[in-house]
């Protein structure tokens, strides 16, 4: 098995494609970016070169260091220009059937050492190298928007991947491209997506259900501690492929992770986010796109008056109660949780992450009442861990503090 990863191909040159391949390039090693064709394959390239003459340009990186990555970033539409490459990363659309057709083809053209990653952010990664020679060689690496600056990276076995293929992936991504590497277990959404899909999909049918707008809603987010509001967020990310995360919880969860459906009226309306100018927000030079809290009054002109403390603390206890499912099913230990809360969603860091932000400020007892009352009013979205029933119970504590470690 390769221990020394030199060349590392991509698959998928998109925003996130593109977006690993220039960070890992910027780093020292050589990438290889596969495009379906060469006029896809030299858009990307055009697209990662204007942005290392504008990072030049901004005084962020030298001209020797830029033109040093154009030299280590190349750009295929062929599968043999990837034959040389130690590591291949992943990077297609968020669909099961086009990721392993993907690998299907990957399989028989490359060595059995070289190691396969995937960029999913949701699905199974066992699943994905069922179709492969290699499951122990395969291994989950969720990098998250934009690759080149955010700090963590979930790394997600699957049922075969070997000790081996962790620690060379770990290493890479911790030593040689500066990153926090996140270990969590498979599951849909895995951690970072998982925890956050409740809190957005509340927000969403607070929407729709209360005369809440979606300026108050992201406002109280940013009183608490957020960087940025929930709507401002997603059209961030593009409200398409939020949909495709809330579509695959709710496929692998039931139920209770049923997603919001004015996500996917926006969808219909075209409105998926900053790519196209219009999301939850329009932007000022964006024509052809009414505000959002029109449409709502239009096609939800039932809803009721509704406090925004009480919507908000709707929002937060979804993500908690999240939180304690991972930590109970042991998808994350509580550190890792807090970890990929704060670095993957940006969970205030004052707050520390959800986990200490239940038991410190919210209060499991607190906690446990309101979700118990939110289950009766709202539904099984908000039904209690029992790991939470557990700690109120026996008075118990995830994290002690310093001084009673003493």
């Amino acid at each position: 098995m390769a221990r020394i990863i030199r060349t590392v191909g991509i698959i998928g040159g998109g925003t996130m494609g593109s977006g690993i391949g220039q960070h890992i390039a910027q780093k020292g090693v050589s990438i290889v970016v596969k495009e379906a064709n060469n006029e896809r394959a030299q858009a990307c390239k055009e697209r990662i070169f204007s942005q290392l003459d504008k990072v030049v340009r901004l005084g962020k990186i030298t001209l020797a260091e830029a033109e040093g990555t154009k030299a280590r970033f190349l750009v295929t539409s062929s599968y043999n220009d990837i034959k040389n490459a130690d590591l291949v990363i992943e990077a297609v659309f968020e669909d099961m059937a086009v990721k392993k057709a993907v690998f299907g083809e990957l399989n028989s053209l490359l060595s059995d050492d070289v190691i396969f990653t995937t960029n999913s952010s949701s699905l199974s990664v066992t699943e994905i190298a069922s179709v492969t020679n290699r499951p122990d060689r395969f291994i989950g690496t969720h990098f998250f928007n934009p690759p080149v600056k955010a700090p963590l990276v979930e790394l997600v076995k699957g049922d075969k991947t070997s000790d081996e293929t962790f620690t060379i992936v770990n290493r890479f991504v911790q030593i040689v491209l500066g990153k926090t590497p996140l270990p969590v277990k498979g599951c849909p959404g895995y951690l970072v997506n998982r925890i956050l899909m409740p809190y957005a999909n509340e927000a969403v049918r607070l929407l729709t259900e209360t005369k809440l707008t979606i300026k108050q809603i992201d406002a109280r987010a940013e009183k608490f501690g957020w960087p940025m509001g929930l709507f401002t967020l997603l059209d961030y990310v593009g409200i398409d492929i939020a949909a495709n995360v809330a579509k695959i919880l709710h496929q692998g969860y039931g139920e209770r992770a049923k997603p919001a459906p004015f996500m996917n009226r926006m969808i219909e309306l075209g409105r998926i986010g900053n790519k196209v100018g219009a999301g939850f927000y329009v932007s000022s030079n964006a024509t052809g796109f009414e505000d959002t809290q029109a449409i709502i009054d239009r096609e939800y002109p039932n809803r009721q008056e509704y406090d925004i403390e009480e919507g908000f603390k709707r929002m937060t206890a979804g993500l908690c109660v999240e939180s304690l499912l991972c930590l109970e099913e042991g998808v994350a230990t509580a550190d890792d949780i807090e970890t990929g809360a704060t670095l993957g969603i940006m969970f205030p860091m004052a707050l520390e992450g959800p986990l200490h932000y239940a038991q410190e400020k919210y209060g499991f007892a607190n906690l446990l009442a309101d979700l118990q009352r939110f289950e009766r009013e709202c539904g099984m979205r908000f039904k209690p861990a029992k790991l939470l029933e557990d700690l109120v119970a026996e008075d118990k504590k995830i994290f002690k503090k310093i001084e009673e470690e003493w």
